[in-house]
């Protein structure tokens, strides 16, 4: 008996698998973990940040058989992007999908070492922007519908029309995520200029003040944008622009890599007495 709907969309699985594989490159860690990535234009390539957190380069295997060593030329924790610069040959930027609807078909490709790594898969939950555990910006919540190999980690997630829908991650609950193009090519216009994505920073220790009640602060870097702003030790920071401050996290989660250099008015209580103080955000640094 023949089915030839299902035997077109075989086929039509498999020549946008061959279409996309040469952008498509399976990574090595040092410690031997393997996963997957993909090119994301001439001379960069991208893939999942914790599988190779701490190590400086990787290996990596090409479409066309060709073992490299990869530099790992910065990294987003933030959004779990690292940008890999190696001898790619001539790629451009991939197309950029909408946002899918949930229900709406996409093809996981990835790379083993043998061949590519293929499968149809459904999007299975969409949302819209959200932050990471560790304060990343990320466009919408687009979830899939399987559980992530190892290998498949990193991989590129398309449309049907072969544009790219963004990058697989695992993320909590093993939950299988895609972090969206655009999220990618704003961290790697960051990574490629900077090495890293930088934090905003107001150089302040807090802590909380009891239930809903805002932050206090208990100490003060000098000349940090607080010092320089007019904070006291003492102070309790009540709100962030128009919005309530009820603890720490609170404030720690408003100070993304967007916020560098942007001016903020802060309410503080000092002595029981409410007042408003203007800070420019600055860049957390680093070591």
């Amino acid at each position: 008996m023949a089915y030839p709907e299902l035997q077109g969309l075989s086929n039509a699985l498999a020549g946008l698998t061959a279409d996309l594989s040469p952008r498509i490159i399976a990574v090595q860690g040092t410690d031997g973990r393997e996963l997957s990535g993909f090119i994301w234009r001439t001379g960069l390539a991208v893939t999942a940040h914790e599988a190779l957190e701490g190590e400086d380069e990787a290996g990596v295997l090409k479409s066309d058989g060709t073992i490299l060593t990869a530099q790992i030329a910065g990294r987003d924790p933030t959004t779990d992007i690292a940008l890999l610069k190696f001898d790619t040959g001539e790629f451009a930027e991939p197309a950029h999908a909408a946002i899918p609807a949930p229900g709406s078909l996409s093809v996981l490709v990835g790379r083993g070492e043998y061949s590519t790594l293929s499968s149809l898969v459904s999007i299975s939950e969409v949302g819209g922007a959200w932050r990471s555990m560790r304060c990343g910006d990320i466009d919408a919540r687009i979830l899939l519908g399987l559980r992530l190999s190892t290998r498949a980690e990193g991989a590129g997630v398309f449309a049907p029309d072969g544009a790219l829908i963004g990058m697989a991650v695992t993320g909590a609950g093993r939950r299988t995520l895609a972090i969206p193009a655009a999220t990618i090519a704003r961290a790697v216009a960051t990574l490629e200029d900077k090495g890293y994505v930088p934090r905003g920073w107001l150089g302040v220790s807090l802590h909380p003040l009891g239930r809903d009640s805002g932050a206090i602060v208990v100490g003060i870097e000098p000349e940090s944008p607080a010092a320089k702003g007019g904070f006291l030790v003492g102070d309790i920071i009540t709100t962030w622009g128009d919005k309530e401050v009820h603890s720490v996290g609170d404030v720690a989660d408003r100070l993304g890599s967007g916020m560098v250099g942007t001016n903020i008015n802060l309410g503080v209580l000092r002595g029981g007495s409410a007042l408003e103080l203007e800070i420019t955000i600055g860049e957390r640094p680093r070591g």
